[in-house]
């Protein structure tokens, strides 16, 4: 059993996976309490599937990009259950979990976005390739009226987005379309199937040289 823990950004989640189904899910936004409600969801996770921690075979985390205190009180958690049980660590693209959760259509890009502080975005762009999302480039960060103006084409965006931003967006650039905020939450079950797929291929992170990856060096979105 796969436990994926996801607290990249305001949105903490967890989920527990056995290859089959997801026996739970877990998605809340935290106010700076990472660190607080971060082990008991992961305790009450595990009784409400009636499961004990001694049940895990692997651990699946979001790397980020994220907010400097989320991804590291993630990170430490999943690192510490990891090395305790002496179980494999797998770590995910906060980017590729949102992706992954999106249709596919051929005939639209994907920018998949996360909120950078100072009323900033980051986003990453993702076109389909042999069936899936596959990313473009790597994530840049912009303002709102510069992630706008860099759309060229028919762009399905998804992610963290506040309304104003939004508005903005939808308002500079036609191109631009907005899925559905049940699709734009990032769900902790698709980085569970993600982890799962990576631990059977054998591509496994070892706990000592995985660290997050920050939206940028020194200049970190709020947790």
């Amino acid at each position: 059993m796969l436990l994926a823990i996801d607290s990249a950004t305001r949105k903490i989640g967890i989920a527990l996976y056995n290859g089959v189904e997801v026996l739970h899910e877990a998605v809340w936004s935290s106010k700076n309490r990472h660190s607080v409600e971060l082990s008991p969801a992961i305790e009450s996770a595990l009784e409400r599937a009636g499961h004990q921690i001694t049940d895990l075979e692997v651990i699946g985390v979001a790397v980020g990009p994220g907010s400097y205190t989320g991804l590291r009180i993630g990170m430490a958690v999943a690192k510490g259950i990891a090395l305790a049980r002496h179980i494999p660590l797998v770590g995910v693209s906060t980017f590729d979990i949102l992706s992954t959760a999106q249709l596919i259509d051929p005939n639209n890009k994907l920018a998949v976005v996360l909120e950078a502080g100072r009323k900033r975005i980051s986003a990453n762009m993702y076109q389909v390739k042999a069936g899936a999302w596959v990313q473009m480039d790597e994530p840049d960060i912009y303002t709102p009226e510069k992630f706008a103006a860099a759309i060229q084409e028919p762009t399905l965006v998804c992610g963290e987005l506040s309304e104003e931003a939004q508005k903005l967006v939808l308002s500079k650039n036609k191109n631009i379309v907005l899925v559905s905020p049940a699709l734009g939450l990032r769900r902790p079950a698709y980085l569970a199937e993600l982890a799962w797929a990576r631990w059977k291929a054998g591509e496994t992170d070892d706990p000592a040289s995985l660290f997050p990856k920050y939206l940028q060096t020194g200049d970190n979105i709020p947790a």
